[in-house]
């Protein structure tokens, strides 16, 4: 185990779960906004609207 395994797993231990959700939260919408940048940039000539679309259905989609 390396030496950032082993700070990841003292973390894991010793962080409440409320944190823990709170952090995985953070990095979700974080993650989302990302993606809506993505597509904004993909598609420079669409809406709010039609990117509001577009994420919906990759937030929809499987996999």
């Amino acid at each position: 185990m390396d030496a950032i395994e082993r700070n990841d797993l003292e973390w894991a231990r010793q962080t409440p779960p409320a944190e823990k959700l709170a952090t995985a939260l953070k990095m979700m919408r974080l993650g989302i906004g990302l993606k809506r940048s993505a597509l904004a940039a993909a598609h420079p000539n669409a809406t709010e609207g039609e990117i509001d679309a577009l994420l919906q259905a990759w937030l929809d989609a499987d996999g």
